[in-house]
């Protein structure tokens, strides 16, 4: 099978090497972290000594605890060449940290390593390092990335495309006019994730509950939700449950980097509201999936979502903003670089016009202020300063 490079996360992971520190992969299932590593190996194989070890591969089932691993590692590593330690699936390894944190204070060791969503959770693996570690989040596809590995040129069908299937990377090997056979591996990527790493992993005995909350979750993708509003509207449908389960069940679903929560943030006060989130998933595919692919309905949730990923992609801090009762979008912050953002289908209308630009208009502060659109034009506008941007435009940019 054809191996394409994913050249941005390999950059960082090579960037972060040298430090001293664990570079742990994290991500959904079947986002591309294990095909990462492997290539990896090929590439440095020419500047050091790789020991590749997947756990999943029926001839390493001999190491099961940190003392095999010690074992297995000793027995390779090199004296006079940087070492590089790739362990795929690492929590098959019974207190594995015990040994990778000896290795990874050693001067020409470098330890890269990803594992199952059940495990790479809540911060659990920073502390078995006890903080000796980097996290590098994988995400699905980006757009540039899409049209790369399903050899796509750049067009609107292209692009209409991408926001109809996401990005899990093993899409591009099944045919595009083959419908039952995408919509059936999008379907199984949930299942996997929902069984192994929510329901299996919280021993849930609700699990019809816990299904429906993440296809109410996509429904309303985009919207404030608190777990009271859900609770309310369960009930209003003969289902009653605490406001306290329901918080309790979305923080398995952003535990398993299903959907990711979305914070309010305060511009003019500069706080974090903990109350009345929006949600984002982590593969469109698997958000029209679950709704069952509502496109023409559902585009600017869509669009919200797509803009977000790119957003977080691009290492940004990622907020929903509120100012003087008026909502921004996004508020995207890392370090000293603040922007905002406002997600159209279309301004065309004098009320969405007046709607998108006014709510920026309201900032005075001079960090620069977005509105993304679908419109072919939208490149061409500017206003007050406000950049209007074409979703292609931002995607490809």
């Amino acid at each position: 099978m054809e191996i394409i490079d994913r050249n941005y996360y390999e950059n960082m992971i090579t960037e972060s090497l040298g430090k001293g520190e664990a570079v742990v992969l994290t991500g959904h299932r079947r986002v591309g972290k294990s095909t990462i590593l492997e290539n990896l190996s090929r590439k440095f194989a020419s500047k050091g000594n790789v020991i590749f070890l997947d756990m999943e591969d029926p001839d390493n089932s001999s190491i099961n605890n940190y003392i095999d691993l010690h074992e297995f590692t000793k027995g390779k590593l090199s004296e006079d060449r940087q070492n590089y330690l790739m362990i795929d699936e690492v929590q098959e390894i019974e207190n594995f940290e015990k040994t990778l944190r000896f290795l990874v204070k050693q001067n020409n060791v470098d330890v890269i390593i990803t594992g199952s969503n059940a495990f790479m959770l809540s911060g659990e693996i920073a502390t078995l390092f006890a903080g000796r570690c980097t996290e590098l989040h994988i995400y699905s596809l980006d757009y540039q990335e899409f049209l790369l590995f399903h050899n796509l040129q750049d067009t609107e069908k292209s692009l209409v495309s991408y926001l109809k299937w996401g990005g899990l990377p093993f899409m591009h090997n099944i045919a595009v006019d083959d419908l039952r056979s995408r919509i059936d591996y999008l379907g199984g990527i949930y299942n996997t994730i929902f069984i192994k790493d929510i329901v299996k992993r919280h021993n849930i005995r609700n699990v019809t509950l816990i299904d429906n909350l993440a296809r109410l979750i996509a429904d309303n993708c985009g919207k404030l939700i608190s777990a009271n509003s859900i609770s309310n509207y369960l009930k209003g449908n003969n289902t009653k449950v605490a406001g306290t389960t329901i918080n309790e069940y979305i923080g398995y679903l952003c535990e398993a980097y299903l959907i990711d929560k979305v914070k309010r943030y305060d511009i003019k006060g500069k706080k974090v509201f903990d109350q009345q989130e929006k949600y984002y998933f982590e593969d469109i595919g698997i958000r029209n999936y679950l709704c069952n692919d509502k496109r023409n309905t559902d585009i600017e949730k869509i669009m919200e979502n797509i803009v977000y990923l790119r957003l977080k992609e691009l290492g940004y801090d990622v907020f929903v903003g509120q100012f003087n009762g008026k909502e921004i979008d996004f508020v995207a912050k890392t370090g000293d670089d603040i922007r905002y953002y406002q997600v159209s289908y279309t301004i065309s209308s004098d009320e969405t016009y007046a709607r998108e630009y006014g709510n920026l208009k309201l900032i005075k502060d001079n960090y620069p202020k977005y509105v993304i659109t679908m419109d072919p034009l939208a490149s061409l506008v500017s206003d007050n300063g406000i950049i209007t941007v074409s979703l292609h435009d931002f995607l490809m940019n």
